[in-house]
């Protein structure tokens, strides 16, 4: 049953992980003068009076959100199979949480060395992923529960 509560709890979050792959989750504040840089979960952009240079080194956080919104997305079609969907889940809560504190890391480590980190709105789009896989681990669970207690009944 595709048209489950789950369903639109993994849509949901889905979407949230997307979004926060596109869109920047903050910009550097520099020590000195000049245009900020933009960390986005691929790269920090940095302008230059050439053009634009890109540093790779925050790539991790991109392909963790890449596998977690992978797992999200099939999750939402292995609806015949609940064991398999729940598991999905919560690979992609640890997913989301390993972002989170590799983010931190970023953020409380490697980027103060160039400047402070002024986080947008996007930054949290993560952990509210993560809220809405949880409801809808839960929400599975709950429905596992419902069918073994039907079958004993019968």
């Amino acid at each position: 049953m595709i048209q489950r509560k789950q369903t639109i709890f993994l849509f949901l979050a889905f979407v949230a992980t997307v979004v926060c792959l596109c869109l920047p989750l903050g910009s550097v504040e520099l020590q000195g003068m000049g245009v900020e840089p933009v960390l986005y979960n691929l790269a920090l952009v940095q302008p230059e009076n050439n053009g634009v240079s890109y540093n790779f080194f925050y790539a991790p956080l991109a392909a963790l959100l890449v596998l977690a919104a992978i797992l999200e997305f099939t999750a939402i079609f292995l609806y015949k199979n609940r064991k398999r969907q729940a598991r999905f889940c919560s690979f992609a809560i640890a997913l989301v949480f390993v972002w989170l504190l590799l983010f931190a890391y970023y953020k409380y480590f490697d980027l103060t060395a160039v400047g402070q980190l002024r986080q947008n709105i996007t930054a949290g789009l993560p952990f509210i992923s993560a809220v809405f896989d949880f409801l809808a681990f839960k929400g599975i669970r709950a429905d596992e529960r419902l069918v073994r207690a039907a079958d004993r009944i019968r």
